[in-house]
């Protein structure tokens, strides 16, 4: 049975999406569907791969291969998932993407807005409620995991790399950070294809993905986003009734509701409170990769 022999880990919000893109249209490399399984991380597991038959399966069209792998951006900022891939294939290669701990947790904030896990569309007041939220209070009613709410834990990365590297060798470690990735995608690409010994395609188009977004009608979004259970019933019914897999009514609503969205800066104030609170990790990042991250703290 084909099994992954690459982890993209993580953190969220730093081009892992668009990363995994680019190298599932690479003829040797396949990357599971969905991208992202989460199956080693404790609290973001999906309700249908919990099993390992189940997360096997992803991979059964990858005969041939030279790259097998998967892109769940919570197993970095979990407290299991990095020693569970170890256990599992401890030979496996693994590619962090990191960015400016600041930057990340105000995006990622945003994107929780935009799946509906978050309801306080401010970032500073709903950065205030992560110790209550800890303790089960002030809970969004759709947080499908309430810890997916704690802003602080998932801009860790130091603390979260020194993990990795406690585990992994840094031969089989992959580190890439946001800002090169942006600015140097197609070099970036080209060292990701050699670190996981695949021959380049020669690939030179790199189109943005996963830009920041809001909907335009918030109760729309619930409709076709987090649709209720008897409508999805019916929906399943009439479409055996006519012979089609799907009517292609939701992702039309969503592509029509769906528009890219700039960030306000945040406030001068609560952005120093941040690089107070983050000025460990990124010390600890700036000796792990032996580079000047200074620019983070301003």
């Amino acid at each position: 049975m084909n099994q992954p022999n690459f982890f993209i880990v993580g953190a969220p919000k730093c081009g892992t999406t668009a990363l995994s893109d680019y190298l599932s249209e690479h003829p040797n490399v396949y990357i599971s569907a969905p991208k992202e399984p989460r199956f080693f991380a404790e609290y973001f597991q999906l309700p249908n791969i919990k099993t390992w038959d189940q997360y096997l399966s992803l991979f059964q069209n990858a005969e041939g291969k030279l790259a097998i792998g998967e892109a769940s951006v919570h197993y970095l900022c979990s407290s299991t998932a990095i020693e569970k891939i170890y256990q599992y294939k401890p030979d496996a290669k693994i590619i962090a993407m990191l960015r400016n701990p600041i930057d990340l947790v105000y995006s990622y904030h945003s994107q929780l807005f935009f799946n509906q896990d978050e309801v306080e569309v401010d970032f500073e007041k709903a950065w205030r409620l992560q110790d209550a939220r800890e303790r089960g209070e002030n809970l969004p009613p759709l947080a499908e995991n309430p810890k997916a709410l704690q802003y602080r834990m998932i801009g860790q990365l130091g603390s979260q790399v020194e993990n990795l590297l406690s585990f992994f060798k840094p031969q089989q470690v992959k580190i890439i950070l946001f800002d090169d990735f942006k600015t140097s995608t197609q070099s970036i690409y080209e060292e990701v294809l050699s670190f996981l010994n695949v021959p380049s395609d020669h690939r030179s188009h790199f189109p943005r993905i996963n830009a920041n977004k809001k909907y335009k009608v918030a109760w729309l979004a619930l409709l076709t986003d987090r649709t209720p259970k008897v409508v999805l019933d019916g929906v399943k019914i009439a479409k055996q009734a006519v012979g089609v897999k799907s009517f292609g009514i939701a992702n039309a609503v969503r592509q029509i509701n769906n528009q890219e969205y700039q960030r306000p800066p945040l406030s001068p104030h609560f952005r120093s409170e941040l690089i107070k609170e983050f000025q460990e990790e990124i010390d600890k990042l700036e000796k792990i990769l032996n580079r000047d991250l200074s620019h983070w703290r301003k």
